[in-house]
């Protein structure tokens, strides 16, 4: 029971002082209101509406700006480019010798945890 529901002569019964002279009756069923969703419509009269309300406007040509040529020079061949190239390979090399290990040890070991666990699991 929501506190919409209790009446005037709850309240005074539940205190015992009796009933309000001045007492009205609440009304018990609010009324509701729905509004109307609005509708619209697509493309309605599309004809009247932009023949009526938007002027006419002429398209207006592009304008062509300016194109720049950017010139690309190769680099120097100086000591910087010289070492990072060295620093390039020396990379790439400690990066196959990781991918070795991996192939080569780490998978394996992973075969015989596999075998035993299979094992244990069988035997049980």
């Amino acid at each position: 029971m929501s506190i919409l529901d209790v009446t005037e002569d709850q309240i005074f019964q539940t205190l015992g002082k009796g009933k309000d002279p001045n007492f009205k009756q609440i009304e018990k069923a609010r009324p509701v209101t729905i509004k109307p969703k609005k509708t619209y419509t697509i493309n309605s009269n599309a004809r009247n509406i932009n023949s009526r309300t938007m002027p006419v406007v002429k398209p207006v040509p592009p304008v062509e700006a300016p194109v720049q040529q950017v010139v690309i020079t190769a680099p120097h061949d100086d000591e910087s480019v010289k070492k990072l190239k060295e620093d390039v390979t020396e990379l790439n090399n400690r990066i196959a010798g990781l991918q070795k290990m991996v192939k080569w040890y780490i998978v394996p070991q992973f075969i015989v945890v596999l075998v035993l666990v299979l094992a244990i699991a069988l035997k049980s």
